[in-house]
């Protein structure tokens, strides 16, 4: 299922304009199917982190242009010297890239996809709610309908006829 630009804006805790501006740079986009999937909100997260921590926008867009190479394997973890970023996808990866040099960042991407994950259950379980909630009123409302006699008048008359 995909998500609107206003619903992956909330789902990622970054705003509307933000991302109606980073796609229309073409920083990020959402995927080649109707809207943003899980992959695009953790890229959402990554650039947002990303522009928190200073990079500019070249190594932000090979940051999240690999991280929509890989598709679901995403990694644990991106690190940056502050020129180069590197893809780590375990904590020996992460160690290694710590001891190439001085680092500028290192950005949990498991972190950001667990945070979407979580945001996205939320999100989910309250839509769910909603249209179960729109469906319980919808029972009420047909359970508590008067039958076509008793608006019409027609058993009171068929009743006056028969006296």
């Amino acid at each position: 299922m995909g998500f609107t630009a206003a619903q992956a804006a909330r789902l990622t805790g970054c705003t509307l304009s933000q991302v109606s501006s980073w796609e229309r740079s073409g920083l990020i986009a959402p995927g080649p199917t109707a809207g943003y999937h899980r992959q695009d909100l953790v890229a959402l997260g990554v650039v947002a982190a990303l522009l928190d921590a200073g990079l500019g926008l070249d190594r932000i867009r090979r940051a999240v242009g690999y991280l929509v190479e890989v598709g679901d394997d995403v990694p644990r973890a991106l690190v940056t010297d502050g020129e180069a970023v590197w893809a780590c996808h375990d904590d020996a990866q992460v160690l290694a890239a710590l001891r190439n040099g001085p680092v500028a960042l290192v950005v949990a991407v498991d972190r950001i996809g667990a945070d979407v994950d979580a945001e996205v259950r939320a999100f989910d379980a309250e839509r769910r709610a909603f249209v179960q909630g729109l469906h319980d009123a919808e029972a009420a409302t047909a359970g508590a309908a008067p039958n076509d006699e008793a608006v019409s008048g027609r058993a009171g008359d068929a009743s006056a006829r028969g006296s």
